[in-house]
């Protein structure tokens, strides 16, 4: 899995409710870690899901799909992970 929250990459399975990222602390297995979450309304985009009252903390959900990615507007990812180190891991180049 890939933290929504900090991008980065964890070995825990989909499936472990208290598995926790090992960059930011944040708990996995949450809504807003779910590809069904849709952050703008803070809501469950499945119709049988149960809505989230706290989304940014631990569930129970049997519908949780991985987002796998990071969230746009959610701060910044690990160290490199600012859009300067990428140009210049792109295009190379002293910072």
């Amino acid at each position: 899995m890939i933290c929504s929250r900090c991008g980065t990459r964890s070995e825990a399975p989909a499936g472990a409710f208290g598995a926790v990222c090992e960059g930011c602390g944040t708990y996995l297995h949450t809504c807003e870690q779910c590809r069904l979450y849709v952050a703008s309304s803070g809501m469950c985009a499945s119709s049988t899901a149960e809505q989230p009252a706290d989304p940014s903390h631990r569930n129970f959900c049997e519908e949780f799909e991985p987002l796998n990615a990071r969230r746009a507007g959610e701060g910044p990812g690990p160290a490199g992970d600012d859009p300067a180190s990428r140009f210049r891991s792109l295009f190379g180049g002293r910072g």
